[in-house]
């Protein structure tokens, strides 16, 4: 069963790759299925608390974990090279450290496509996923704009060999489907369990310089 939620980004977009270091770090083009799992994790765990997610075989943990998310994008992306001061911990004291940053505009909304089991795992997710107001680094300010029962078709597709679209590769992660809630949990010890992917976003550079670098969706 699928559908999807639209989004009207309202500020500039940044979410580093989760290979990145600290005082370098490229940004994912759009939201990364694990943070839009997180975020959906955030208010629900903020609305009705975590027990629910507790049990082993909790089957609203499942209805979020076996969730597929795919994308239709469109419009330009523009993204601004910063450098930016981080303050770190160092011999007791706080000092800058000069880090570089991406951060991306976005022209037009984004459409965040779900693939679930069945109509009770879809309801579960629609009672959150108009509550989410960011993606990505706090102050990433998306808004909802409405849920749609026949979604567009994505654009946004995993790397496969065989096909020569023109677009840009990045990594993004997703919740392993042998996680538990241990492992998505923040207060919890246990390891985070993440798949990893290879998406190709339907854009092509259009423009450039050492400050900035514009993309079109194909």
């Amino acid at each position: 069963m699928r559908f999807s939620v639209i989004y009207q980004p309202t500020n500039l977009f940044s979410l580093k790759e989760s290979n990145s270091t600290n005082s370098g770090a490229k940004s994912l083009l759009v939201p990364s299925p694990y943070s839009i799992k997180m975020a959906l994790f955030n208010q629900a765990i903020t609305i009705d608390g975590k027990e629910v997610f507790e049990d082993k075989k909790s089957k609203e943990f499942s209805y979020f974990k076996e969730s597929k998310i795919t994308y239709h994008v469109s419009g330009s992306f523009c993204v601004n090279n910063c450098f930016v001061t981080i303050q770190s911990l160092r011999d007791g004291l706080y000092r800058g450290k000069p880090s570089f940053r991406e951060y991306i505009y976005l022209s037009d909304n984004i459409e965040i496509i779900f693939d679930v089991k069945n109509e009770e795992a879809k309801l579960y997710l629609q009672k959150y996923l108009h509550r989410i107001n960011y993606f990505g680094k706090r102050g990433c300010f998306f808004q909802f704009v409405s849920y749609q029962d026949n979604p567009s078709e994505s654009n946004v597709k995993e790397f496969d060999s065989s096909d020569f679209s023109v677009g840009i590769m990045q990594e993004y992660d997703d919740i392993s489907p042998k996680s538990q809630f241990k492992n998505v949990d923040n207060f919890d010890s246990g390891n985070a369990m993440r798949d990893k992917k290879i998406l190709v976003i339907p854009v092509q550079n259009v423009n450039s310089s050492k400050s900035y670098t514009h993309y079109k969706c194909n």
